[in-house]
């Protein structure tokens, strides 16, 4: 098939939860306009068929078994070596797509900006009871609705890919990738977008795209549990201030997610702090704390 057929390319990195991939693909369509690419990394043939693989069944999807085991952004960035749609999309494996999501995407198809942002739903992966990881996403939509934020600052409080639509045009001429680390490699890759992007090249709409899950033993969760996902975490933080200190966009208070390490430990601390100091940014956004006790204080 023509790669010129595609509007939409459909990017979904893999690693040993076939089920909860089907899951995912099931909630995309199997049509002509959208390029679905699985890239599955480096999975172990203990947990997975890879003669019954998800996608290997579906006509328009790709499935590529990279076995480098780079982690989600180095499965991400071989995805966009493959993508062809006029726009890129983003899933993980353990998430899903609304009902509607690719009649609301096929209604934005021509519209002129390079980053759209949609609302999103939020559950348990196992129960599908309801949780919270898509409200920080969906508050900073209302506020950019209502005009207290720019778009971009919506994008930028929540620098994730999924449940947004970014033109691949953008993203190739800007030469931007995800990181290849080993949690939030997707912090770095946003930031960029959304900062090289037009001031008028970014726009949020407050339809519902998208389901984030929570799952247990997920990369997210190890965030509060797991001393090197923190560290790592916490390094790209460090670059994403110091990125964006020639953009007017608030940055995150390194001081505070340092003395968080304390939960670890000395030593994870110790750790902490001296990337702090390597990056020179331990005081970088105390400015955002100072503006949050003046205003509980004095009023805004």
């Amino acid at each position: 098939m023509s790669g010129s057929t595609y509007t939409f390319s459909v990017i979904i990195p893999h690693h040993e939860i076939p089920a909860l991939l089907r899951r995912c693909l099931g909630s995309i369509p199997d049509v002509p306009e959208v390029q679905v690419i699985v890239v599955d990394d480096n999975s172990s043939a203990r947990k997975v068929d890879f003669g019954h693989f998800p996608g290997l069944d579906r006509v328009y999807t790709q499935c590529i078994l990279d076995k480098e085991g780079g982690g989600a952004g180095h499965a991400r960035n071989i995805g966009m070596k493959y993508a062809k749609g006029k726009w890129l999309v983003f899933a993980d494996a353990d998430d899903f797509f609304t009902k509607d999501a690719f009649l609301i995407l096929d209604r934005h198809k021509d519209d002129p900006e390079d980053i759209i942002l949609f609302k999103a739903d939020g559950v348990d992966s196992d129960t599908l009871a309801p949780s919270n990881r898509h409200l920080q996403l969906n508050e900073a939509i209302d506020k950019a609705q209502m005009g207290s934020i720019t778009a971009k600052e919506a994008v930028l409080a929540m620098p994730v890919p999924f449940s947004k639509m970014f033109r691949r045009s953008h993203i190739q001429e800007k030469g931007i990738l995800f990181d290849e680390t080993f949690a939030a490699n997707d912090v770095m890759f946003v930031t960029k977008a959304v900062c090289w992007a037009g001031d008028e090249a970014v726009t949020t709409c407050t339809e519902v795209l998208y389901v984030v899950t929570t799952r247990r033993n997920s990369l997210f969760d190890g965030y509060r549990s797991n001393p090197d996902n923190f560290l790592c975490r916490l390094e790209v933080q460090m670059r994403r201030n110091r990125f964006i200190e020639s953009y007017p966009y608030p940055r995150r208070p390194i001081i505070v997610q340092v003395l968080r390490a304390l939960r670890f430990g000395p030593r994870t601390f110790g750790k902490a702090f001296a990337l702090a100091i390597k990056h020179r940014v331990l005081f970088s956004g105390t400015s955002a704390i100072l503006k949050k006790i003046h205003n509980s204080t004095f009023g805004s």
